[in-house]
């Protein structure tokens, strides 16, 4: 829902630390992977309650989601670039709640309905980005992706803020869970429905 101010905001930094990136020789895709590989220990620390921890390598995820973009827009984005960052995101975005069934497995139920929430709004993403690129409707010019996407009140900056709140309130993750699904599932039909509308207009 913030997702593009805070974009907006971070990008001077991140763009920056992107020409120190480029100096090194790294390239997009290996910040990319790097990621991943703190959302692995992410969810390593989580699965053995190291939660000091699992802070530390999810910040150091969502750092390298945002230098990874950073970089590709100065060295030029690419298709397989966009395919790794995207694919990897989602890939994290599940495992960090499969989690806290290892930690304590009472939290299944609600995590499969996170989990299904989840694909909700992954698919709504996804389409959405396929039916505007396949009919060239003309939605917004100031993204500078490698493809368009519409938000929703449940977006990267907000998925973080439940993540967070999962690791202070570990106890709690059943009720944050079933809150964030049922905000998921808003955002998926807000996208039906502009989806909808955009078609109609089109016609």
């Amino acid at each position: 829902m913030i997702d593009a101010k805070l974009n907006n905001f971070l990008r001077p930094y991140l763009s920056f630390l992107a020409k120190i990136i480029i100096k090194l020789n790294i390239s997009a895709n290996i910040i990319t992977f790097s990621g991943f590989f703190f959302g692995l220990c992410c969810f390593y620390s989580i699965i053995n309650f190291y939660f000091t921890g699992a802070f530390l390598f999810l910040v150091l995820n969502r750092f390298c989601d945002g230098l990874d973009g950073a970089v590709a827009r100065l060295l030029g984005p690419t298709d397989i670039g966009a395919f790794y960052d995207i694919t990897l995101d989602f890939v994290f975005y599940s495992l960090f709640p499969i989690a806290f069934i290892f930690v304590d497995i009472k939290n299944a139920y609600a995590i499969c309905f996170l989990l299904l929430s989840f694909v909700s709004t992954q698919t709504t993403f996804l389409a959405s980005a396929w039916i505007i690129e396949k009919n060239k409707i003309l939605v917004s010019t100031k993204q500078k992706k490698s493809f368009f996407y519409i938000g929703g009140i449940t977006e990267g900056f907000e998925t973080i803020i439940f993540f967070i709140l999962m690791l202070l309130f570990y106890e709690s993750v059943e009720l944050i869970a079933y809150i964030f699904g049922i905000l998921c599932w808003i955002t998926s039909i807000s996208r039906l429905i502009l989806i909808k509308k955009l078609l109609k207009n089109c016609s």
